[in-house]
């Protein structure tokens, strides 16, 4: 039907077979469903098309929605779902009148429009999955509070924190993720409609009555850019990306402390599996698998930018190419998030290991910096090279941080300074005591248990106004499809 005019006969099977979107263009079904019921009210509104040849369209459109894409010719020969609706409809109501349903509208538009509307669904769900995230975190921060473990950088033991601390560290940029997703979404439900192939059309189309039929927030503003652009493709798979970053920043953390060397976490049996050959081997393969997932996703979002970068405007068939991309990356976001969402909830820390971690890497030398600051008046930076001559001497001579006396510390200081520093037993014993140390650390943010329930508290304000967020738009896009549909039928 598409080619009767411009060409003489049938495209070449394999170019059919290598040009089509078929495969992908199933995920769009529904939407272009409703597209183009929205865009035949829109029609006989505007008084383009007759009553009588809206209804038909309708009335076929309603009995494809109800038999469902298993009704549909999906032959590569058709090249997209879009016309093989058109087909489908043609075939219920003639040709002349189903060749009416694209009076006004180009392929091109219509594309656009349907990958936002799929897109800003996947968008919510992707939320609601990730808050269940930082909820799993929050809850399992909140009972450790006071669970002492090494923070670390370089993967070195560097400062005490506490569980609950370092799972906030992982709650907040999830947190950011889900504000970014809300901006994203915004983006997203805009509806490109009535731009056609690139500059409108001379039809007295209504723009935001199709805009608000389909639940579109309004319009892309400049048609050109409506049918050329997919940077709100672009900016979710972004926060996809640092999303998935972040999360395999956590699995990454989450393999590491349950190893055999670190043994400070626990990784329930149903989320790990065994050795072909070691039956003692206990596998954390979620988390390993996570990590390759951010990999991949990271992978789509870098093949997307490279096809944008050298697309001339405005429609090209290139673009074809980059929505297998997005809904990779949109599958293997919400896959991740709902296995690491299960598994951080069931994770439990071992206390006495992760103590002893700490411990065992002289956790508490900056505090005892920073006491001799206070306590001996001395410069930070000599502190700093009387505390590292004597974390040295420590480790030469075998010692523990428990074995640590003021005879240690006389002598480091002697020779960093050239004189003996004096600190009362009580507190040198205070400065190296990790409990004590992250009790003093109770700034805003920091691992002191009132500065973690702080934190929690926030994170929970929040995540509640991003869930408001999703859960309103979740809302208005049910009303906009049932206003769709009852009025649909009703016509």
């Amino acid at each position: 039907m598409l080619r009767k005019g411009r060409f003489g006969g049938e495209m070449d099977p394999e170019a059919s077979e290598y040009t089509s979107s078929m495969r992908d263009d199933v995920r769009l079904f529904d939407a272009i469903i409703r597209i183009n019921a929205a865009h035949v009210k829109m029609l006989r509104e505007c008084e383009i098309i007759e009553g009588s040849d809206a209804d038909k369209l309708l009335d076929a459109l309603s009995k494809l929605e109800k038999e469902g894409i298993e009704a549909l010719d999906l032959s590569p020969e058709l090249e997209d779902i879009h016309m093989a609706v058109e087909e489908y409809v043609s075939g219920e109501v003639g040709e002349e009148i189903g060749g009416k349903l694209h009076t006004a509208k180009s392929r091109n538009d219509q594309v656009s429009a349907a990958i936002r509307i799929a897109l800003r669904e996947e968008v919510l769900e992707i939320q609601e999955k990730l808050i269940e995230l930082i909820k799993g975190l929050s809850e399992i921060a909140g009972k450790n509070t006071d669970t002492i473990m090494p923070g670390h950088t370089h993967l070195q033991v560097a400062e005490p924190t506490t569980f609950g601390h370092w799972l906030n560290s992982y709650a907040w940029p999830f947190s950011r993720t889900l504000e970014e997703l809300n901006d994203d979404y915004v983006q997203v439900n805009s509806s490109p409609l009535g731009a056609c192939a690139l500059a409108g059309t001379s039809f007295p189309i209504d723009r935001e009555m199709t805009s608000e039929l389909l639940g579109f927030d309004g319009t892309v503003d400049n048609t050109i850019d409506a049918v050329g652009s997919r940077d709100f493709a672009l900016q979710t798979m972004s926060s996809l990306a640092v999303l998935m970053t972040n999360l395999s920043r956590l699995a990454e953390e989450i393999s590491l402390w349950s190893s055999t060397e670190s043994d400070m976490i626990e990784v329930p049996d149903e989320f790990a599996s065994t050795s072909s050959i070691m039956p003692q081997k206990k596998n954390p393969v979620v988390t390993e698998i996570t990590r390759g997932k951010a990999s991949r996703l990271i992978g789509d979002l870098m093949g997307g930018l490279n096809l944008m970068t050298t697309l001339p405007q405005s429609y090209n068939l290139d673009l074809q190419e980059l929505t297998p991309l997005l809904w990779d990356a949109v599958d293997q976001s919400k896959s991740s998030l709902s296995i690491m969402a299960k598994l951080v909830k069931e994770i439990r820390p071992k206390p006495e290991k992760m103590l002893e971690h700490a411990e065992k890497g002289f956790s508490t030398a900056t505090e005892l910096a920073d006491a001799l600051v206070r306590e001996a008046d001395v410069p930070f930076r000599d502190a700093h090279a009387i505390v590292g001559k004597l974390v040295a001497g420590a480790l030469k001579e075998g010692k523990e941080l428990d074995d640590l006396k003021q005879s240690d510390l006389k002598k480091a200081s002697k020779e960093i300074i050239g004189e003996e520093i004096k600190l009362s037993k009580k507190k040198l014993k205070k400065a190296l005591d990790v409990g004590e140390c992250i009790k003093s650390r109770a700034l805003p943010g920091g691992p002191a248990p009132k500065s973690v329930k702080n934190e929690l508290k926030k994170l929970e304000e929040k995540t509640k106004e991003s869930e408001k967020i999703v859960e309103k738009r979740k809302k208005s896009l049910a009303k906009a499809r049932d206003n769709l549909f009852k009025s649909w039928i009703g016509d």
